[in-house]
Order: C-alpha cells, then structure tokens, then sequence
C-alpha cells in the first residue's frame, strides 16, 4: 500500500485561503483571521495603525522587543514610502508588514490605514500573511462601519431621550428645536403611549411602531425601564375609522402591553407619561393587552385657583433659591430633581443622570429650603401637589370662582385647602371604586399606604406574606386603574384622597 503523496504549495495555499475565507465570515473576522495566522505562522500577529498603536493582535500579549521592531520598521516604511517591508533579524525575530486597504479608501505609496506585522522566526514561511490581507481589509472596514452605526444609533437614541426629558421639564422650545434637526416634528396635542415588551424586543418593537405610525411619531427607549418603549403620537392625525394605535400596538408586537393616556398639550408630557403608565397597569389585566386612561380631573386643576397662592407660598424659598457657589445646583436642577424622585423615587438617578449621591444632596438641600421631611409620605404629597399646581398654566386661575386659600400661615392653608366642597367630591371619586367593587381591600390600601407604601413592612402589617400583599396589590391596580406596585405610581394621590375623606392620616377607616 503506498504513502499518500504530500499536498503540493499550491493546493496548501487554496486550502488555507478557504479556510480563511470561511474565519472572515465570522462575528468578529479580524480577530479569527489573526489567531489563525498565529497558529499558521508561529509569530506573534497584530493589526497596528500607522504610530505602532495595537488595534488586534493574536497572541494579546507581547513583548518591548516585538513593538520595538515593528515601530522601527513603520519607520522605515514612512521614510521610503512603501507599502510592504521585511524588517532583518534582530534577536532571533524577523517581521513582515504589510497594508491593509480598506473598501473605498485611496491607496498612497504610504499606508494610512491599519497595517499587517507579523514578527517571528520565520513570518515569511508561507504566504497567508499575504493572502490575508484583503480579507483583513474588508473584515476591519465592516467593523468599523458596525461600530460607527452603533455610535449613531447610541447617539440618536440619547438624542431623542433628551427631547423627552426637555418636553417632561416643560422646555419645549429647545424640545422643538432638537426634534426638528432629528425628525420628525413634534405634534401637538399629543398622546402618550408606553408599551411594555422584552429586554431584548425594543428594536423590533421600535420598528414596528415607526411603521404603524407612518414614522411621525417620537419613538424613545425608556430611560428607567428596560423593558419599555414610550411613544409621543400625533392626536389628531389618525383617521376616524382606524384602529386606535394602542390597539394596533398590542396586535402587531406579540406579548406586549400597551398603557395610552389621554390627547394633551405637549407643555402637559409628564402627565400623559404618568396617565399612560397607569393604564399599562390596568392593561396587564385585560385580554386584549391595552388600556386607556380612565381620567378623572386631576386635583391640581380642581385646586388651581385656590391653591396657586398656597403652592407659591409653599414653594418660595426653593423657586428663589440662588446658590452659594456657580458650581452648586441652583434652583431649576433642585426642581427638576426632586420633580423626578417624586415621580421615579431612587430611579430618578437613572432619569436625570446623576450619582446616588448626588440625588440624596440635592434632595438634602430641597429639604432644608422647604422645611420638609422627604422621608415622610405627607411631605412627600404636599410637596408633589404644590409642584403639580405651580407647573399648571396661569391662565387656570381663571377657572370657577370659589374660596381663594390664604397663603400663610402654610400648614393652615393645606388643611383649609383640603377641606373645599371640590376636593372632597375628588377624592370620592378615586376611591369609589374601591368602595363599590373592591371593600374588603380598603384595609390592605390603607395598611399600604401608612407603612409608606413599602410593600415588605405592608405584608408584615397585614400579617400575609410578601407575595400576598402584591397579589392584593394587584387587584388593586385593576379596580382603580392606577399603577401602585411600580413607579410612577398613585401613591401620593391616594395619601392625599384618603386624608381628604377622614379629616386626618390615612390611619383609620374611610
């Protein structure tokens, strides 16, 4: 029997352009093409730019001799102006370089671009080191294309997080500004939706909501949730005998769930955002998987008149707040943020960008300013109320004549404030549905609502177990068509209904 005859140069060259043909194909061809080359050449491998600077390199690490080598050589290469240059031995290592043309680019005498070195005993014992290069060429380019897509795609979405960020602070010229460079236009009014897919679902998601909305809506990943998409649509724009958008949502993206709030003006985003999220509540309840907000006039506009000299009053210290230094938060970064925390609590370091540290600061300083312990859930509903009623329009003030509450002393003014014939007949009607559909969980809403709204110290008041009380929660959330388990939620709305209708804090029975 004879002994196979050796593979000739030849075929062992088209075998090893095929195979590197096969590792360009890759996810990350130029790294597999360099620990190929490794391997086939027994030398050290390495993409370097025109300085010597390692952009790949297979093995990763390497020693002073090998850069000082290829540095003299690309040296060299730049003085002569070539192209291609075997470096001699040096301390038992020889080194090849090479350009490496990328699709598109204009080949000079000298290289620009990325360079080939393969340093080692013998780099030049076969010629893949040569045969790679076009291949690393188009594997490099597309690299880079992927990354400067990303990098737009990262920058447009952050673009568009801002907008959001501008509309919810009330900024709109600026929002309008920005929103005209990366389109499409803002509409107003506008209606908020928030959609509810997997982590790894937003692109197809986004995808789908850019064509169900014909590309003119303002499509943003939330910024707080990961799982969440949040579309601004135009409220006059569809036709009278479509489908409403939330429900093409829900049809269209498998699994989703949609929360959409009511047609507003762009200058009221934050409120549509929060409508939307309580109707996202409501709809993980339905079969159809959408919901819209049940809306029942907010009690900033039902106090608007009333409570503006209240609210001012209430406000002053923060709203006149000049800092001590330029570099200290001054009185719109103290707003906003505790604006946030209010709506967000500890997410709020996510929606506005900062530090743990820095919210926990800034709320420190709100709370001195202000006289009010944050901790507290009656602190915290005054302050949000005063907030809510300072961003309403002035031209509100205008509204039903009644009883205008005196400014001072403040805690008097809240409590007469409360005490108006309107009030009373909204807090009735949040906490209607609890009374007519759902009594026997009035105990649980009240525990929850004293302990804070800490769902572990709620189930040890109510003596169940953690899951008990966010199943009753839940029911909760059904019945009164607002978020309770997940911010933004009711909770200082509920504070403050509940207080309204005993006279007192949400301690004893409606």
């Amino acid at each position: 029997m004879g002994v196979p005859a050796a593979p000739s140069p030849e075929s062992r060259r088209a075998a090893d352009i095929l195979t590197m043909h096969r590792l360009a194909r890759k996810g990350d061809g130029v790294q597999a093409l360099l620990r190929w080359l490794a391997r086939r050449t027994g030398c050290w491998v390495g993409l370097v730019d025109p300085h010597g600077g390692v952009q790949a390199a297979s093995p990763l690490e390497y020693d002073s001799d090998v850069m000082t080598l290829v540095a003299d050589a690309l040296r060299v290469m730049r003085e002569r102006g070539l192209r291609t240059f075997v470096a001699g031995e040096s301390l038992g290592l020889s080194g090849a370089l090479l350009a490496v043309d990328i699709p598109g680019d204009q080949s000079g005498p000298v290289p620009s671009g990325q360079v080939l070195a393969v340093v080692g005993p013998d780099p030049l014992r076969t010629a893949a080191p040569a045969d790679a290069v076009p291949l690393l060429g188009v594997c490099w380019w597309a690299k880079e294309t992927e990354q400067t897509r990303r990098r737009v795609e990262i920058a447009d979405a952050r673009g568009r997080e801002a907008v959001l960020h501008l509309l919810m602070s009330g900024n709109l010229t600026t929002a309008h500004q920005i929103a005209d460079v990366l389109g499409p236009r803002l509409h107003d009014p506008a209606r908020f939706h928030v959609i509810e897919c997997g982590v790894d679902r937003r692109a197809e998601t986004i995808r789908i909501c850019a064509e169900l909305t014909g590309g003119r809506a303002w499509i943003v990943r939330c910024p707080i949730y990961s799982d969440h998409v949040l579309v601004v649509a135009s409220a006059t724009s569809v036709p009278a005998d479509a489908r409403p958008l939330e429900a093409a949502l829900a049809a269209e993206i498998e699994g989703c769930v949609v929360g959409t709030g009511e047609a507003l003006a762009l200058r009221d985003t934050a409120v549509g955002y929060e409508q939307a999220f309580h109707a996202l509540a409501v709809a993980r309840g339905r079969p159809e998987r959408w919901a819209r907000f049940d809306a029942a006039l907010g009690l900033p506009v039902v106090v608007a008149r009333q409570g503006r000299a209240w609210a001012d009053h209430l406000l002053a210290p923060l709203t006149g707040y000049v800092p001590a230094r330029g570099a200290d938060p001054d009185s719109r970064t103290l707003t906003d943020t505790v604006r946030s925390w209010l709506v967000f609590t500890s997410a709020a370091t996510r929606h506005m960008k900062i530090h743990r540290n820095t919210l926990a600061s800034r709320l420190r300083r709100v709370e001195v300013l202000l006289g009010l312990d944050l901790s507290l859930m009656g602190d915290q509903a005054k302050l949000d109320l005063a907030l809510r009623i300072g961003a309403l329009p002035r031209v509100m003030d205008h509204g039903p004549a009644g009883v205008v509450v005196a400014a001072t002393p403040a805690e008097d003014a809240f409590e007469a404030l409360l005490r108006l014939p309107a009030v009373r007949e909204w807090a009735l009607t949040q906490l209607r549905p609890v009374h007519e559909e759902a009594p026997a969980l009035e105990t649980t809403l009240r525990t929850w609502l004293r302990n804070d709204t800490r769902l572990s110290a709620t189930a040890q008041a109510l003596g169940v177990s953690v899951t008990g009380a966010r199943k009753r929660l839940m029911r909760l959330e059904q019945v009164m068509c607002r978020s309770l388990l997940r911010v933004p939620n009711a909770r200082h709305d509920l504070w403050l209904a509940v207080k309204v209708l005993e006279g007192g804090k949400p301690d004893r029975n409606f």
